[in-house]
């Protein structure tokens, strides 16, 4: 029975190490794409400040006719 005890307490350990990278892994994973959104974003406004403001339609901020 001790073996079997500590053959649990083992698995459970394994099984949180296992969770703990996971969680980490997801998280670089969301910073990642965090990183990438933000760099659309960035690159969206550069393109938008440096197109002439003839080019955009009357009465539309972002250039897209409704």
């Amino acid at each position: 029975m001790e073996y079997f005890w500590g053959s649990v307490k083992l698995m459970l350990i394994v099984y949180g190490l296992a969770a703990f990278i996971a969680m980490l892994v997801a998280w670089v994973i969301k910073l990642i794409f965090a990183g990438i959104r933000r760099q659309r974003v960035s690159a969206a406004t550069k393109v938008d400040a440096s197109a002439p403001s003839e080019a955009k339609p009357a009465g539309s901020a972002s250039g897209k006719v409704v």
